[in-house]
């Protein structure tokens, strides 16, 4: 996907708004990612660009996103401020990142890897080579220090994993005897 078309989408995913202060953040991220694709003139001019970029972006938003950060689809800061992403972090598709996140690394030095479809709350943390698998939620002022399973949930400091929290909460005609 061209950087217009993958632009386009984030602006749409972040509510189509230029006051919408994520997008100054994603969008910086896609323009470094781009431009280090670049034949080496244009690459070393956009490389000093996305540096003043990268700065202005972190204050405007509240955000810092390294472009060395692997990051895939539709990936989608719900709400910005006090979001620190550490470039050696890997993060799949559909990934929604609320307010106050950290993802760092441990003292082992490792970065988390972030699976599809998972959603992060609000001054959540995750350091460490640690995974959360697809489909599953840190709640809101966790500390994940260790592995998230697929589909469950991670709550509390350090915190607990409440494995397939999320397939109970999808079928609820079954709990409901239907």
């Amino acid at each position: 996907m061209g950087i217009l078309k993958t632009l386009r989408a984030d602006w749409r995913r972040h509510a189509a708004s230029a006051s919408q202060r994520s997008m100054a953040a994603v969008a910086t991220y896609r323009f470094g990612r781009w431009v280090r694709e670049q034949p080496k003139p244009i690459a070393k001019v956009g490389g000093k660009v996305y540096g003043a970029a990268l700065l202005a972006a972190e204050v405007v938003s509240g955000v810092f996103l390294d472009r060395d950060t692997e990051i895939g689809e539709d990936f989608h800061l719900v709400h910005a401020g006090g979001i620190n992403i550490h470039p050696d972090v890997v993060i799949g598709d559909r990934v929604g990142l609320m307010h106050g996140v950290t993802l760092g690394t441990g003292p082992d030095g490792g970065a988390p890897v972030i699976g599809d479809d998972v959603f992060i709350g609000a001054n959540a943390t995750v350091l460490g080579a640690v995974t959360i698998g697809a489909g599953a939620r840190v709640a809101a002022n966790s500390l994940v220090i260790r592995d998230v399973p697929e589909g469950a949930l991670a709550i509390g400091v350090p915190a607990k994993n409440l494995p397939q929290l999320q397939t109970r909460l999808r079928s609820p005609k079954k709990a409901a005897g239907g």
